[in-house]
């Protein structure tokens, strides 16, 4: 609970300021750290030993001296679903692994994200943990249930304002995405539907959090991995449009700002628009 509310001071600072560079790097940190502490805890109502990589190897005096490798993030998932119950929809199991990523990131190359694509992942997981906290974590003593709902209340308040800026954001930025409806798709990153695609050196670029693709290809490859999955386990694929320089840009199923429920065939280079899937 302290790594949480940690990561909403550095979120939330002074009212109507925005984060530094260094506040936005200890936001995420302390985030993905409460986050896998949390799921962890709850594994552990379940039996102290389920936070062991391998469980059948683990030793009381281990598990109380700190002495152990703790279990994966996908891991502690995959077994608060089959052991303890509690499943997490997909787009919460996106949420916490793209902010994995961008702790990651941060931690092992010193690369920054922009204050917008930050506070967009924060509110997501935020958002997730104060319902994953309240229903299924509320602690049974006294007095931790007391600072439990301390801390709660302080990060509905903070949730609060990043919901807000993130509102505000898609404001500003809405008379563009009207403009680029047909072409405009979920940012990888920010996962806002932002993202206009086309060729570069204009495009493709996220409105909402400002990252910019070096190519359509680099674009369409990562978003086909990121958005909808690995292609082994997952229906999708990336063709070749009739456009000269679409190769390895066309991607479906997509939805767009325009086609928010119909699935597209999109070509991230020239921005065409297939109703049919096109053929492979």
């Amino acid at each position: 609970m302290d790594y949480l509310r940690s990561a909403v001071q550095h979120l939330a600072g002074p009212e109507g300021t925005e984060p530094d560079d260094r506040a936005l790097k200890y936001a995420v940190l302390h985030l993905q750290a409460a986050t896998e502490v949390l799921l962890k805890a709850r594994l552990t109502h379940e039996h102290w030993s389920l936070v062991f990589t391998e469980p059948g190897a683990a030793s009381w005096q281990k598990f109380t001296a700190g002495d152990f490798d703790s279990c994966s993030l996908t891991t502690t998932l995959d077994r608060l679903e089959k052991i303890a119950r509690i499943s997490l929809t997909q787009r919460e199991r996106t949420a916490i692994s793209s902010l994995a990523k961008t702790r990651n990131a941060l931690t092992h190359y010193g690369h920054s994200a922009s204050a917008y694509q930050v506070e967009a992942q924060a509110a997501r997981v935020l958002g997730l943990l104060l319902t994953f906290v309240s229903e299924h974590l509320r602690p049974p003593q006294a007095t931790e249930a007391a600072y439990v709902d301390w801390v709660m209340e302080e990060v509905r308040g903070r949730l609060g304002a990043i919901n807000a800026l993130v509102a505000d954001r898609m404001k500003q930025i809405s008379g563009q995405l009207t403009e680029h409806a047909d072409y405009t798709v979920i940012c990888p990153g920010c996962r806002q539907l932002a993202l206009v695609v086309g060729e570069w050196p204009e495009w493709p670029i996220c409105l909402f959090c400002l990252q910019k693709f070096a190519a359509s290809q680099e674009a369409a490859l990562r978003w086909g991995w990121e958005v909808l999955g690995d292609p082994e386990h997952v229906d999708w694929y990336v063709d070749d449009c009739d456009c000269t320089e679409g190769a390895g840009s066309l991607l479906w199923p997509v939805n767009t700002v325009a086609s928010p429920v119909e699935d597209v065939a999109l070509c991230f280079n020239c921005r065409a628009v297939y109703v049919e899937v096109k053929d492979r």
